[in-house]
């Protein structure tokens, strides 16, 4: 068993152990995370623009899975054309969100083969060194007199409907998501959580939702318990979270503990943020939101402790796919901390073997595109790029940006669809391409 420090709070729901247990499954699983780390750093040694063709996709899925968690209905294509929407000069917004790719390419190749000896023995394994993430410029590009591409003439119809329609609620939710992640970045190089970070990222979060801005950034003010399923009994529980009046305290409490395992750690990192995660849906500090911030601060405290890997695969994919064992573990630990003794192994176990799945996931990605683009001549690879960054290509847009002629491309085009790579969409001039 690992030991930690103190209670969060006078509550005894709201109380981190004095010893959390490691199991042998969680030992093994810790393992296997670093033994898949080794062999995804083997992996990801592919170019910088591939890298962040990867990181695109990802950041993408992670915004539609987060909010399809919290029972939104969005596809992911339909994310993508809200966010075309939101920043209508910017698909550009969307595609400039790996600006620090190169740095955060450099962590990636620099992941750790971390050695399964000190996780035999209990102890705490070091993180890997952190580079600042330089801060995203959020200046608009100018517009230049030319002619529109198919998919830029689609994406100003929607920008100028924009203007009349406001989001829907889901809609503006994954606005919100799609801006805290690039909040999350942002908050990468300082390598802390403060009570401030948690307002501004919850402000962030809910920055486009009007219902909900009254509190964005601010504790509850009313009781928020929610109404869960009892994995055992099958039942309907109300779950007891903190009254707000106490959520300062606790909080306070439970990042002043996340301080002491960082300079003095006790539990392995991957541990220490999922008990800090679920610790925090224990306290669930804001009125509305609680899940998708306890999502992104596990992001950003995986990206603090070193594991820079998962910029470039979706967890919320992860957790999605597997959304009924996601709820029914975590709810059987959050209801072992609401009766003041916490079972920390299903949620243990679960977080665990997401991110070896996360992983693994990224690793067949990561060699799937070896084995695509060694493949593929330099022309085509650049056009299966264009269809990546912008969602869609069209022939016009391969000819403007790659200045190669439309016999040579229409070879090119057809060879891509005949492998799988794209899907052709439409006819005669109206034809556009889509990655698979």
């Amino acid at each position: 068993m690992c030991s930690t420090s103190g209670a969060i709070g006078n509550n005894k729901k709201m109380i981190i152990p004095n010893q959390v247990p490691i199991s042998p499954l969680t030992l093994s699983l810790i393992s296997g995370i670093h033994e898949l780390k080794g062999a995804l750093r083997t992996a990801s040694h592919m170019a910088p623009d591939r890298m962040l063709a990867l990181r695109q996709v990802a950041t993408l899925e992670s915004v539609a899975s987060g909010v399809r968690l919290g029972n939104v209905v969005l596809s992911d294509t339909e994310v993508r054309r809200v966010l075309a929407r939101v920043y209508p000069t910017q698909h550009s917004k969307v595609d400039a969100l790996s600006d620090e790719s190169d740095v955060v390419h450099g962590e990636l190749e620099q992941i750790e083969g971390m050695g399964t000896d000190m996780v035999a023995n209990g102890q705490a394994l070091p993180s890997a060194p952190r580079q600042a993430l330089p801060q995203r410029s959020r200046a608009a590009e100018e517009l230049v007199a030319e002619p529109l591409a198919d998919y830029e003439v689609e994406e100003l119809l929607l920008a100028h409907q924009g203007e009349a329609d406001v989001l829907n609620s889901g809609e503006q939710q994954a606005a919100g998501y799609y801006d805290a992640l690039n909040r999350v970045l942002a908050l990468v190089p300082s390598g802390r959580l403060t009570e401030e970070d948690l307002s501004e990222l919850h402000r962030v979060l809910l920055g486009h939702s009007t219902k909900d801005a009254w509190h964005a950034g601010k504790y509850k003010v009313s009781a928020n318990n929610p109404m869960i399923t009892h994995p055992e009994s099958g039942m309907a529980t109300v779950l007891q979270t903190s009254a707000p009046a106490n959520v300062g305290d606790q909080i306070a409490a439970l990042l002043a503990w996340l301080a002491r395992e960082r300079n003095e750690p006790t539990l392995h990192p991957l541990m220490t943020v999922a008990v800090f995660t679920a610790s925090f849906l224990a306290i669930r500090p804001f009125q509305d939101g609680n899940s998708r911030m306890a999502r992104l601060m596990s992001r950003l405290l995986l990206l603090q402790a070193g594991y820079s890997h998962v910029a470039y695969g979706s967890l919320e994919a992860v957790l999605e796919n597997d959304k009924d064992n996601y709820i029914r573990a975590l709810n059987r630990t959050l209801i072992g901390m609401d009766s003041g003794t916490p079972y920390w192994e299903p949620w243990l176990a679960f977080f665990l073997s997401s991110l070896a799945e996360q992983v693994r996931r990224l690793y067949s990605k990561l060699e799937r595109e070896k084995q695509i683009f060694s493949a593929l001549p330099k022309l085509s690879s650049a056009i299966v790029d264009l269809a990546r960054e912008h969602g869609r290509v069209t022939m016009a847009d391969a000819i403007k940006l790659t200045g190669s002629n439309r016999n040579t491309l229409k070879l090119h085009f057809r060879k891509l669809v005949h492998q799988g790579q794209l899907q052709r969409h439409g006819m005669g001039a109206g034809v556009w391409y889509q990655p698979r």
